[in-house]
């Protein structure tokens, strides 16, 4: 076995020859992607995801129940659950404000 046969927390088995990386559709990460952010990497303390364009990351708690997000410029973050992210339509900072 190597490591590219382990599967990865989150991602579903191949149907139909068809492989679906995509997060689950009620999740955190793809409530993130649908925002805009990417995964940047992970450690001890969690998983981090960027929106480079607007200066802002996401940072998981250790529960992976909730998402602080923070301007990277000011240092203002909030914590936010499942149901509030899905709330979110735009997120503005120092960088990017429409």
């Amino acid at each position: 076995m190597t490591a590219s046969d382990v599967t990865q927390p989150g991602a579903r088995p191949a149907a139909d020859g068809v492989l679906d990386l995509r997060p689950p559709k009620e999740s955190l990460r793809a409530e993130l992607c649908r925002l805009g952010f990417e995964y940047s990497s992970a450690d001890q303390t969690g998983e981090s995801w960027r929106d480079y364009q607007r200066g802002v990351l996401a940072t998981f708690d250790d529960s992976g129940t909730s998402v602080k997000v923070t301007d990277v410029k000011t240092n203002l973050g909030r914590t936010l659950t499942l149901e509030e992210l899905k709330a979110v339509t735009r997120i503005d900072t120092m960088t990017a404000a429409d």
